[in-house]
């Protein structure tokens, strides 16, 4: 999770609350530096406060942020939390899989009491694989 807090505080400025038009002007300023030095391009970002009513996932009021935009923005988060996920999820497979090859290694020593690990299968002892 601490990998998004970035990219949450990037999205706070495309909404720039309650103020004058002049701070409203200086936070999309502020967004079309921040997100143009991640890369995006400033013709996707408006120079000016626009509608949002059409938007999905940034305010529906009054925003820095355009359908573009916020379509890039879904896509990274998206990216992003794939990864995490993927990298959690690697740690979780390699720890099962050491605990596993640990726990088989302490089984045989005792002998078969239940199971024990065929090729790919757990078997019943006595039983053969085929």
């Amino acid at each position: 999770m601490s990998s998004l807090r970035p990219l949450l505080l990037l999205l706070l400025p495309l909404c720039p609350g309650p103020g004058g038009e002049a701070k409203a002007t200086r936070s999309c300023a502020e967004t079309r530096q921040v997100l143009g030095a991640r890369g995006y391009s400033l013709s996707l970002l408006p120079p000016t406060l626009i509608s949002g009513e059409h938007l999905r996932v940034c305010p529906q009021e009054y925003t820095c942020c355009s359908s573009e935009t916020e379509q890039k923005l879904t896509r990274e988060t998206e990216d992003t939390f794939r990864g995490l996920v993927e990298e959690s999820g690697s740690f979780l497979v390699h720890t099962l899989a050491a605990r596993h090859r640990k726990f088989n290694g302490n089984s045989s020593s005792r002998g078969c009491s239940c199971l024990r690990p065929g090729t790919g299968n757990w078997k019943r002892c006595g039983q053969l694989s085929t």
